[in-house]
């Protein structure tokens, strides 16, 4: 019996680790296992298979026997992205309109998932369970050439959680449940990279940089009443020709993997002949911090600019003699602004507070409801840090790449029905709300397509012989068209906009990004879903 467990567990543990994760309430994958998706997951007090392991481990108590749950769904998301005037920066501050199409169809046609979950009685008090499961994931996978490329060309964050779980019963009535968890995540993030504005940017700078002791910072005439304000207008300017060879597009590729711990528990109390259950879970944030190689891609980038490599701070006879001599703009970027490097990110996947009511009605007709408040909140930005790399003519310091989310705090909501035809067939059915994290259009980055959403599911629990029975589910959601008005505030060459002082000049606080507008509508969003568990009891 214990091989049989181990190998299916190891079946389960291999579909978890090459699920793609799907389109969830921001991150959330939606679903735990296929019994529970048969009633849109309203069915958190029912603790009638081994995955109440995840939904309230004090639900363990209930069940008298050894029992393995191996679960696994098929996802299909579908929806469109209508462009509404995406922008690029020009020439500075100046912006225009992106070029590119939509994106096509930006998720994978089947995203394939797995759960696994054992429980087996110690003793008549204790109860010990093992879970393996899905509970974050993100993917988007646009076109190469589409609009919103400078923000995201690719997105994957999978998570697998081990999760060993004890519950303790202190009566017919209460019991209590603890568990920990390890979380592995892998992340990987592509966008493109704006290099012809980065050169207009680089340019502008250095001319600047060269001839500071020309300007006063302060707008105060030093040297033939020229101003600073008037030395940013030459710059600007100037910067455009002597960048007008610049060609192409580049991009960063983000790819790491991490871990991190974290714990849950749970209470049940069970009434009138355990056929009123209510349930109360809590289940902890967890830090996770993301080694990840950070690269550059800059194949397509060709032209030449003046060969700056030499001008420094108030130099201007170096700015001067750069002018006379070319480089190329790929060996520029790649060894004096962006190389390669090793990055970091620090990530945290939020704690959540849950209540579940489950009522036997009849011998044939239960009814159920949940509701589970997730702090989303934690998660107000994603931020890459790469580490310094020593160049040419010193140490390069890139700056952070920042996503700024701003999530909200999110509930959401199930109410469910299970109808027993005979001893062999039962069917399940159920409807959710689920809240979207993202606050507002500003707020929804490219890499988040995500809005409120309402899932319809149907389900049925069949029982060909004695000691398994088997979980059959299919769910549509149906997620509210959502606005993006995005902006990113970092200019191509390294800094941000917003801090720019106002003579014109450039800010000193460092960046990695492209600045412009992410502006548009996803629109006919909807899942499928698919599912299968296999319950058995030893």
């Amino acid at each position: 019996m214990h091989r049989l467990i181990v190998r299916q567990f190891a079946i389960t543990f291999v579909i978890a680790s090459f699920s793609l994760n799907a389109h969830a309430a921001g991150l959330e994958y939606p679903w735990q296992s296929t019994s529970a998706m048969g009633s849109a997951q309203a069915n958190a007090a029912e603790a009638n298979d081994a995955s109440t392991v995840f939904f309230n481990p004090a639900g363990m108590a209930r069940l008298k026997t050894t029992m393995v749950s191996q679960a696994g769904q098929v996802l299909s998301v579908r929806g469109q992205f209508e462009n509404n005037g995406t922008t690029r920066l020009n020439n500075g501050s100046g912006t225009e309109l992106q070029t590119g199409g939509n994106g096509g169809s930006y998720h994978p046609q089947a995203i394939p998932a797995g759960q696994f979950y054992a429980v087996t009685p110690y003793n008549d008090t204790i109860t010990l369970g093992l879970g393996v499961f899905v509970p974050y994931g993100a993917n988007v996978n646009y076109k190469s050439s589409w609009v919103g490329r400078m923000f995201q060309d690719e997105g994957t964050i999978e998570t697998i959680n081990i999760n060993p779980s004890m519950s303790i019963r202190f009566d017919d009535k209460h019991s209590l449940g603890f568990g920990l968890s390890a979380q592995i995540m892998h992340m990987k993030l592509r966008a493109g990279a704006d290099v012809e504005e980065a050169a207009y940017g680089i340019s502008k700078s250095t001319i600047q940089t060269g001839a500071s002791l020309l300007c006063s910072p302060s707008g105060l005439p030093l040297v033939g009443g020229i101003t600073a304000a008037a030395c940013t207008g030459v710059a600007n300017l100037l910067a455009g020709p002597l960048v007008s060879d610049a060609k192409g597009e580049g991009a960063l590729t983000v790819e790491g993997i991490g871990y991190g711990f974290g714990w849950n528990a749970g209470y049940m109390y069970r009434f009138n002949d355990d056929r009123t259950r209510f349930g109360l879970t809590y289940r902890s944030h967890i830090r996770q911090t993301i080694k990840a190689d950070y690269d550059w891609d800059f194949s397509d980038v060709s032209g030449q600019i003046p060969d700056i490599t030499g001008v420094s701070d108030g130099n201007i006879l170096g700015l001067l003699g750069s002018l006379t001599r070319r480089i190329e703009l790929r060996d520029y970027v790649e060894n004096y602004v962006r190389p390669d490097s090793k990055a970091e990110i620090k990530i945290i996947t939020p704690e959540s507070v849950g209540a579940a009511l489950f009522h036997q009605a009849s011998d044939r007709l239960a009814l159920m409801g949940s509701l589970t408040w997730t702090r989303t909140s934690r998660i107000q930005e994603l931020r890459v840090v790469a580490e310094d790399r020593q160049g040419p003519n010193g140490t390069i310091q890139q700056g952070d790449v920042v996503v700024s989310t701003r999530f909200r705090d999110t509930f959401k909501g199930a109410i469910g029905v299970n109808y027993r035809v005979n001893d062999v067939l039962m069917l399940r059915t159920g409807v959710g709300y689920e809240q979207t994290p993202v606050p507002d259009p500003e707020g929804r980055h490219s890499a988040l397509p995500d809005n409120n959403r309402y899932v319809y599911s149907l389900g049925a629990n069949i029982s060909p012989r004695k000691g398994m029975d088997i979980d059959l589910a299919y769910s549509y959601i149906v997620i509210e068209d959502a606005a993006a008005n995005y902006t990113d505030d970092c200019h191509p060459s390294g800094y941000l906009i917003s801090q720019a002082p106002a003579n014109g000049a450039t800010s000193t606080t460092q960046c990695t990004g492209n600045g412009g507008t992410f502006r548009g509508v996803f629109k006919d969003t909807y899942v499928h879903s698919a599912g299968i568990q296999l319950n058995q009891r030893f």
